[in-house]
């Protein structure tokens, strides 16, 4: 019984699927910011009016449109002049403090060590991993063995 009613649903559906008409031209163009609104089919009296002429394009108001309003919006004239200018000054202060004027610190003392110093174990295992894949390829291991006799390690 539910295998009667859900085909029936189902040639319902496409029945109504093929009722819509497929040709019909819709016309949606819009240079504004607004939500766009549903497309409006053409009428038969709108479609007759169409020619086969082309479109001048110097006249027309696309002419007038820049690719900075498609990738911006329309284009904000309320910056004051000088903004540009505190900005780009605050922007060279802020880095000759930090990468010229300021003393180095414990934090960035750690940051030039290595990072096997921080972490135990880690160049060991970094060694096998890299040992085992220069062997899988065929690739040379002279340095890798070289470093692992020196910290005692077994390969």
């Amino acid at each position: 019984m539910a295998q009667i009613s859900i085909s029936r649903t189902l040639n319902g559906l496409f029945h109504m699927r093929n009722i819509a008409p497929r040709h019909q031209t819709i016309r949606s163009f819009s240079t504004t910011n607004r939500p766009f609104r549903k497309a409006q089919p053409i009428s038969k009296e709108e479609e007759s009016e169409v020619k086969d002429e082309p479109i001048k394009y110097f006249n027309s108001a696309a002419s007038r449109w820049k690719a900075e309003q498609t990738r911006s919006g329309q284009v904000k004239l309320d910056m004051p002049w000088f903004q540009p200018y505190v900005v780009n000054l605050s922007v060279v202060v802020f880095l000759l403090y930090f990468c010229v004027l300021r003393e180095e610190n414990d934090i960035d003392r750690g940051l030039e060590s290595s990072l096997y110093d921080h972490i135990p174990g880690l160049e060991q295992k970094q060694l096998l991993v890299n040992y085992n894949y220069n062997k899988e390829n065929g690739l040379s291991t002279v340095e890798i063995e070289k470093r692992m006799q020196e910290l005692g390690m077994e390969y």
